[in-house]
């Protein structure tokens, strides 16, 4: 079921259970398995360590009243200490492993009736003041079963119901209780398992509710999680062509540039400026205008080398490419890729039948350098400018590349040769595979 519907099911649930008057405490599924599950380990920690508590202090009773009461018959403290209390351990020790909630409670409710039983069967029929004692025993029972143990609604009514039918059993077969004084008692334990009830469905319903509102917490949490990580991607998100924005490309540089400057290993930048793209406006429409930024912006990605590389729409029909750990030779590769396959592929079909002109080229100019205190990212993003200026007054549709002033001040005549060479084979190479 999607997270909506159940945030819907719980918000359901919270106003129901919220209403006056009885409401029906099992949630529908998954609710249900929900609330069981993430209250099933510390329900059993609760569970054993109060039993373990009650269990303790049976036994204190158990072998306080036999000798304050100077009973000769050791029959109540063999029945209670060989019987009752070693199946009372075992069921308490069972909750050590989180058991499921059918033998959990099942087993408390059975262990708890047992007591209750074997009470009014050792306390009835003895005499005036043991049959009134089997009364508080009972009643004892009752309250442990429904506000110390706090069964589940059902099974702790169920227990209840069951010590209620035994105590009705052994009062009608008591020979030293009057009328009214078995009237009593039965008001009594009719009065407690009511009152006992009504506080262990209120404390069940708090409960769920409780569960309730947390649920709808976590999940308003996570689709405004969501929501923030989708709004973060599309307001990094150039609308047009979906490559990174302006912002987007500030923040990523500053990263690339720190990890660079850690690793020291070189960057490169590349801008690429589509030619004459005011007068494909002019002439073919902005819609169309349009269609050549995504094809662009398309082939861009395809140029790129890896998942490390970075582009992003720059301007406004300005690109940027960035790209760590490249060196000039790796850079120029992939700004020549870029130039050759806007001009194969950028220009997108038009409407009119008949051969047209390429209508799109780019321009490219580029950069290299390694981070240090020597430059900063205003620098290499300036030289790859004006590597692009030039580009574009040496007649468009070619790569340059630029040097960093200092960077440039210390390089040889015969490295420059060298950085054309590399200009020129990559043209010659690619337009072969072309």
């Amino acid at each position: 079921m999607p997270s909506t519907s159940i945030h819907e099911l719980a918000i359901g649930e919270i106003e129901r259970l919220s209403r006056r008057g009885f409401q029906q405490l099992a949630l529908p599924e998954p609710l249900e398995s929900g609330f069981e599950q993430s209250t099933l380990s510390q329900r059993s920690a609760r569970l054993w360590i109060e039993g373990l508590i009650a269990i303790g202090f049976f036994n204190l009773y158990v072998i306080a009243d036999h000798f304050i009461r100077g009973d000769t018959s050791w029959l109540p403290l063999q029945i209670r200490l060989c019987i009752v209390t070693p199946i009372a351990l075992l069921v308490n020790v069972s909750m050590r492993w989180s058991p499921n909630k059918i033998y959990r409670e099942t087993s408390i409710a059975v262990a708890s009736c047992l007591i209750g039983i074997v009470h009014l069967y050792l306390e009835s029929n003895r005499n005036a003041t043991s049959s009134a004692y089997a009364q508080v025993g009972l009643i004892v029972a009752v309250i442990f079963v429904n506000v110390v143990m706090r069964l589940h609604f059902v099974y702790a009514l169920s227990a209840s119901t069951v010590l209620l039918v035994s105590d009705l059993v052994f009062i009608h077969h008591d020979h030293f209780l009057s009328g009214p004084e078995k009237l009593l008692g039965i008001t009594l334990a009719i009065c407690a398992i009511s009152m006992t009830a009504i506080g262990n469905y209120s404390i069940g319903r708090e409960e769920r509710v409780g569960y309730l509102m947390r649920l709808r917490s976590e999940i308003q949490s996570r689709e405004l999680s969501f929501l923030n990580v989708e709004l973060q991607r599309i307001s990094s998100l150039d609308s047009l062509t979906g490559l990174a924005n302006r912002h987007s490309y500030e923040l990523q540089f500053a990263k690339l540039w720190r990890e660079a400057v850690e690793s020291k290993t070189c960057i490169s930048a590349i801008i690429i400026d589509i030619d004459h793209f005011k007068n494909t406006n002019d002439t073919r429409g902005h819609l169309y205008g349009d269609r050549v930024l995504v094809r662009v912006a398309s082939l861009l990605l395809q140029s790129l080398r890896c998942k490390d590389d970075f582009a992003a729409r720059f301007g406004g029909e300005e690109f940027v490419v960035l790209l760590p750990g490249a060196t000039t030779e790796g850079a120029l590769i992939v700004a020549e890729r870029i130039r050759k396959l806007v001009e194969v592929a950028g220009s997108p079909a038009l409407p009119e039948p008949g051969v047209h002109p390429r209508l799109s080229t780019v321009s490219c100019g580029g950069a290299s350098c390694f981070p240090g205190d020597a430059n900063c990212q205003e620098d290499l993003l300036d030289a790859a400018d004006k590597a692009l200026y030039r580009a574009k007054s040496e007649g468009r549709n070619r790569v340059c590349w630029g040097e960093l002033a200092k960077t440039a001040k210390r390089r040889a005549p015969k490295e420059e040769r060298t950085i054309h060479h590399l200009l020129n084979n990559s043209s010659e190479s690619l337009a072969q595979v072309d």
